[in-house]
This record gives structure tokens, sequence and C-alpha cells, in this order.
């Protein structure tokens, strides 16, 4: 029973500490799209989701170990007992997500996935950097990466670009910016320490945890509330199942008031929204 434990424990480390939340929730998004844009979708563009997103969320945690330690001791110290299979990992990814992109999409899809791929590891490395000097960079840049993945899905299927597509994946899109720029100023609020040792220009160093907290609740509830009500009720440009992402606002809620509590838990539940979204959507196709 202990030995069961110990690995229950180990998975369940690997999908907290891993970057498996994210990756999950970006194939969430993916799943979510396909419903709204009325796509038939496939296991194949999930996995291949997950895999854009995880190589440079891994990638990134690689890399910052060090300076993770300030704001995420737990999450460090589990990396830390398998670093030396990071690297290994991490190219492992890479060349089976290449493969898959090869294998499963076309070449426009081929190019998109690359480039997110790139663009995400550039940003440890490189971009980083800019939220020193830039306000909001690091928020802006993270986000832009999940509301690319309704365009992302339209490439990978070749879809005929109508005027209708265009503009329902770019309101899409930018609904879900909007959600996911909240998400990570909220996941800043944990960060900072280790960002305000690195001089970055984040959000609640610039304005201060209560007032983060504040501002965060004000624009994500009204956002939660009008848009899919917007996109819905008065526009018909999406079902009336998108009604039910308004339910994530009690989670929402719960998250901040743990994180206010100064129980990490709450971070980790919030940066996994994204995984609420395709039950939500399922169930409102059942009920509304």
């Amino acid at each position: 029973m202990s030995s069961f434990k110990k690995v229950l424990k180990l998975i369940l480390n690997e999908f907290i500490y891993g970057g498996h939340l994210q990756s999950l929730g970006a194939a969430s998004i993916v799943f979510v799209s396909g419903i709204l844009l009325n796509i038939q979708i496939t296991w194949d563009v999930l996995f291949i989701t997950y895999l854009l997103f995880y190589a440079p969320y891994l990638y990134n945690r690689f890399k910052e170990i060090k300076i993770d330690y300030l704001t995420n001791p737990e999450r460090t110290q589990y990396l830390k007992k398998h670093l030396k299979f990071i690297p290994k990992i991490f190219y492992l990814v890479i060349f089976i997500l290449v493969i898959n992109l090869i294998y499963f999409s076309n070449f426009l899809a081929l190019i998109f996935g690359l480039l997110l791929l790139i663009f995400g590891i550039l940003y440890t490395t490189v971009f980083k950097k800019a939220t020193k000097k830039i306000f909001f960079f690091k928020d802006i840049y993270v986000s832009i990466f999940f509301a690319s993945l309704p365009f992302f899905l339209v490439v990978y299927y070749f879809f005929p670009l109508t005027n209708y597509l265009i503009l329902s994946a770019l309101v899409l899109s930018l609904f879900i910016f909007s959600k996911a720029f909240l998400i990570q100023i909220f996941l800043d609020i944990k960060d900072i320490k280790s960002d305000r040792k690195e001089r970055l220009r984040t959000f609640p160093i610039m304005v201060g945890k209560e007032k983060s907290f504040m501002l965060l609740s004000i624009f994500n509830f009204i956002i939660t509330i009008t848009v899919p009500i917007i996109l819905s009720l008065y526009s018909n440009i999406f079902p009336k199942s998108i009604l039910m992402l308004i339910l994530t606002l009690p989670f929402d809620f719960y998250c901040y008031s743990l994180a206010k509590k100064e129980k990490y838990f709450g971070y980790i539940l919030q940066s996994g929204e994204f995984l609420l979204w395709p039950f939500l959507i399922l169930i409102g196709k059942i009920i509304l």
C-alpha cells in the first residue's frame, strides 16, 4: 500500500509541477474551439497541442530552477530529483512533436506549430528580458500563445476561410486572451519575490499584491459575465453552451481566496482553469 501511495504521489507531483496542467489546458482550449467553431477534431491535434506547450514549459522550469526556488520551493525540490532526466525528456518531446506535425498536419500547420514551439522556448532565453523594460510583456506574451490556438486549429484542418469563420476565431481568441491574461497576472503574484530579484515589471510588482487581487476580481467578473452573453444571446456567434463558462467565476474566486490566505494550492488550481472548459461546454450542449 505504501509503494502504491508513493507512485500515486509521484504521478500527482509530476502532473502538478511538470507543466502538464498548462499543457492539458492548451489542449482543452483546442477541444472547446472545435465545438464552438463547429470543426470536427481528432485526437492528434490535441496531442500535438499538448506537446507544443509542454516542451516550452519543461524548458522554462529547467532553465529557471535556481531562481524558481524563491517562490516555488516545492516544485524546485521535485524537479531537482529528476534534473538529469529533463534534457533527455525535452529532446524526446521535441522529436515526437515534429514527427507528429509532419505526419498528421499540413505545411501551414507545421510552420505554425514550429513557430509556437520556437517562440515558446525563446521566451525563457531571449524575450523574458523585455519584461524588465516593457510593462505587461510577460503576461501578453504567454496569453498570445493560448489565444492563437483557435487559429492553429483552423490551419491544422485547412478549413476554408470564410468571413464568418475568421470573425468567430478572432472573437474567441480575444476572449481566450482576456482569460489567459488574467490568469497570468494572478500567477505572477506568487512569483513576486523571484520576479523582483530579476527586476521584471510585472503587474503585481508595479501595483502591489492587494490591488492586484481587487482589480483581478473586478475585471474577471466583467469579462466572464458579459462576453459569453454577448457572443451567444445577442450576436449569435457561438451556441448557448458558451454561457456555461460563466461558471468559471466561482472557481476563480475560490483560487483568489486561497491565494490571499497564502495557500499555494490556489495558484495550482488556477493554472488548470482551462481544463474545466470542455466539461462545462459539453454539459452546456446537453442542458442549454
